[in-house]
């Protein structure tokens, strides 16, 4: 309705940009409907510096400056961590790449010698400055 009252108004040029225009907001309202839905995932990580509150503090502030990272529960006395994401914005292995960017030990994986130097020293055990 509104479509054919517009259009009497306009000459024939200024139909067919009219036509043309609505047309594209209707295909562009429909492909991003069709958006590829976003699924949570979760990984779980063994991380061997979560010994105490600092390493936990700084865990949970590196990996909550990814995109895409929902919620992060840290377990000191496991040292265990589950992380859920979305995977359309970030993946398990940016997320580990990131964390061992920072010096965490990963799975039993050294992290970046760096800056893993640079984390506190109530963060290591004995078995893990070897």
């Amino acid at each position: 309705m509104v479509l054919k009252n517009g259009c009497r108004r306009l000459n024939l040029k200024n139909r067919i940009l009219f036509i043309t225009s609505w047309l594209v907001i209707v295909l562009a309202l429909t492909l991003t409907s069709c958006e590829k839905e976003s699924k949570i995932l979760v990984l779980e990580l063994d991380i061997a510096e979560l010994i105490c509150m600092d390493g936990q503090k700084i865990f949970e502030g590196r990996i909550l400056e990814l995109a895409g990272i929902k919620t992060v529960s840290a377990n000191i006395q496991t040292h265990k961590v589950q992380i859920r994401y979305r995977d359309n914005q970030v993946s398990a292995a940016e997320i580990i790449a990131h964390l061992g960017d920072f010096g965490f030990t990963i799975d039993d994986v050294p992290g970046n010698e760096v800056t893993r130097g640079r984390l506190p020293q109530c963060c290591f055990t004995p078995q893990s400055q070897q």
